[in-house]
C-alpha cells in the first residue's frame, strides 16, 4: 500500500471546519489508507505534534484502520502523519515536517519527498531533506526523479533536470561522488559501459588464436554464450556487448539501439565505440552492419 505513487494534486480540497483544524483531501489519502479527508491542525508546531505520545489516529472513527495499525503504535502513526503533513496548505508546516528528526529514510517518506523536490514551493527544502537520508533513500529519490521506478513518475524531463540540479547544489561535498554516480540515467550508463566494452573487446580479440577468432565472429556461437555461464577467455566483453544489444532491441528496437550507439560514439575517441558496435550488433533485430 505504501509504495504506490500518487501525483500531487494542486486542486486537492482543503476546507476549514472552524475549530482550528483543516480537512485535507485528495487522491493521495488512498496511499495511506482510504480516499477520505484527514483532519489536521491548521497551524501546528510540527515538532510538538509529532512528538505526542500516544500519537492520535488519522481517522479516530475508522475502526478498521485503527485495528489494522494497533500493533504499530506511535511509530507507524507518526510515519503516516508525516505523509499527511506534506500536503498541508501552509508552507511553513511542510518545511517544519521536512526538517523533522522523525523524517525517515524509508520509501514511505523518500517517495513523497522526491515529489516535493520535483514540483513544489518547498523544492529546495525538500532537496536538503534528501541529504539527511541514507544512500538507499537517496537512490529511491533519484529513481523517482529519473523515472527509473516500476511506476512512471509522470513529470516532464525539464522538471527532472531542475530537480537533479537542485539536488546537486544542495549535496554535501562528501556525498557528491555517490550522487553523480547514482544520477547517471540508465541510457547514459549503458552508453558508457559500451565504450569500455568495445575497447576491451578489441584488446581481447588481439590475444586470440586463429580458431578462437573464427568462433568470435560466429554470431550464433557468441549468442549461445549469453546465458551459458562464464564465457571462454577473450569472449566476455563480446558476449556482454551482444547481450546489451539484445536487451535494447527488446526494450526499444532499432531506434533505441541507434540512439545508444550514437551516444557511445560521442563518448569515445573518434567515435570508435559507435563504429565497433556496428559490427558487434550485426543481425540483432533490424541491425545490419
Amino acid at each position: 500500500m505504501f509504495f504506490r505513487r500518487t501525483k500531487r494534486d494542486p486542486a486537492e480540497s482543503r476546507t476549514k471546519p472552524g475549530d482550528g483544524m483543516l480537512l485535507l483531501s485528495g487522491d493521495w489519502t488512498a496511499d495511506i489508507w482510504d480516499r477520505k479527508p484527514i483532519r489536521v491542525p491548521a497551524a501546528p508546531d510540527v515538532g510538538t505534534f509529532l512528538g505526542q505520545r500516544p500519537m492520535p489516529s488519522l481517522w479516530p472513527d475508522d475502526r478498521e484502520f485503527n485495528d489494522f495499525y494497533a500493533d504499530g503504535g506511535d511509530e507507524v502513526l507518526r510515519r503516516l502523519w508525516i505523509m499527511a503533513l506534506f500536503h498541508h496548505p501552509e508552507r511553513d508546516v511542510v518545511v517544519q515536517t521536512l526538517r523533522s528528526p522523525h523524517l525517515e529514510s524509508v520509501s514511505v517518506h523518500a517517495v513523497p519527498v522526491a515529489d516535493l523536490v520535483i514540483d513544489s514551493p518547498v523544492a529546495e527544502e525538500a532537496a536538503e531533506a534528501v541529504w539527511r537520508m541514507t544512500d538507499d533513500a537517496v537512490t529511491v529519490v533519484l529513481n523517482v526523479v529519473l523515472n527509473r521506478g516500476l511506476v512512471a513518475s509522470g513529470h516532464s524531463p525539464a522538471q527532472a533536470d531542475r530537480a537533479i540540479e537542485l539536488l546537486r547544489s544542495t549535496c554535501p561535498a562528501d556525498r557528491l561522488a555517490f550522487f553523480e554516480a547514482e544520477a547517471v540515467d540508465e541510457f547514459e550508463r549503458t552508453a558508457q559501459r559500451l565504450v569500455e566494452l568495445t575497447s576491451a573487446a578489441e584488446r581481447g580479440y588481439g590475444g586470440l588464436g586463429a580458431e578462437e577468432r573464427e568462433r568470435w565472429h560466429r554470431l550464433a556461437y557468441v549468442d549461445g554464450l549469453i546465458d551459458g555461464g562464464p564465457p571462454p577467455e577473450g569472449f566476455a566483453e563480446r558476449v556482454e556487448i551482444r547481450a546489451i544489444g539484445h536487451r535494447l532491441n527488446e526494450e526499444g528496437g532499432f531506434p533505441l539501439m541507434r540512439s545508444v550507439a550514437e551516444r557511445a560514439g560521442q563518448l569515445s575517441d573518434r567515435r570508435m565505440a559507435e563504429r565497433r558496435l556496428n559490427m558487434h550488433w550485426n543481425h540483432i533485430g533490424e541491425w545490419m552492419s
